[in-house]
């Protein structure tokens, strides 16, 4: 069984457990909803008009079942929309996140150091964790001794990326795979080269990122 962990894409296969992420609107509706997802407010796509509305849409769909995960919501110094009411509506998902106990998918750019002080100063319980995380390696230290997790994605394909030492030596239980918004590759592509990298099988690999799955998301065995 694979897992993707992140993706914008409807992939169907019977070996693939495949966590949809959906922006949500105030038009979004149940029925749009895949099997399996994640809800949250992307901070490339919030409109200060009408995010308040949007974000009522997210209380009410977050609580379904299929709804495993809130995010992907976040920081991003890159866009117009100011920092400060970035932070304000991240607040508003990590306090749902807490209430739902559900883990929390993390957009961040550029603003790690913001991220840390947000996961003290809220004493959050439920799992946080970077999607598509590319960073140094002195980032990717900090993070993880703050209790961060990870999902790694189409950058461990590149001998160029700074995170090849991460996605070798990162413990088992602290990372995921993901494919993002890339139709290109494939999540088999991505587990065999996690796998190549980190000098195990993928059918090991399988095992152990099922295992941290259901440890993240509370979901059950079976």
């Amino acid at each position: 069984m694979y897992i993707d962990f992140h993706t914008h894409c409807d992939r169907k296969s019977p070996d693939l457990i495949n966590l949809q992420t959906l922006h949500v609107t105030p038009e979004l509706q149940v029925e749009e909803l895949p099997n399996i997802c994640s809800l949250g407010l992307h901070p490339w796509f919030i409109q200060l008009e009408t995010w308040e509305s949007a974000w009522l849409n997210l209380v009410d769909l977050a609580k379904l079942s299929q709804v495993v995960a809130i995010g992907e919501c976040g920081l991003d110094r890159n866009i117009d929309l100011p920092l400060e009411t970035q932070i304000s509506i991240f607040q508003k998902h990590i306090k749902f996140a807490e209430s739902l106990q559900k883990p929390i998918v993390i957009h961040c750019v550029r603003a790690f150091s913001e991220l840390i002080a947000l996961k003290k100063d809220t004493k959050s319980t439920v799992p946080w964790i970077i999607h598509g995380f590319n960073k140094k390696e002195e980032v990717f230290q900090r993070l993880l001794k703050h209790d961060f997790y990870f999902s790694f994605g189409a950058a461990i394909l590149s001998d160029r990326s700074p995170i090849l030492q991460a996605i070798t030596t990162i413990p088992n239980n602290r990372f995921l795979l993901e494919t993002d918004d890339r139709t290109d590759i494939s999540i088999r592509q991505i587990y065999d080269r996690a796998a190549a990298l980190r000098h195990v099988s993928r059918e090991a690999l399988q095992t152990q990122l099922i295992e941290t799955y259901h440890q993240l998301t509370g979901l059950g065995l079976s």
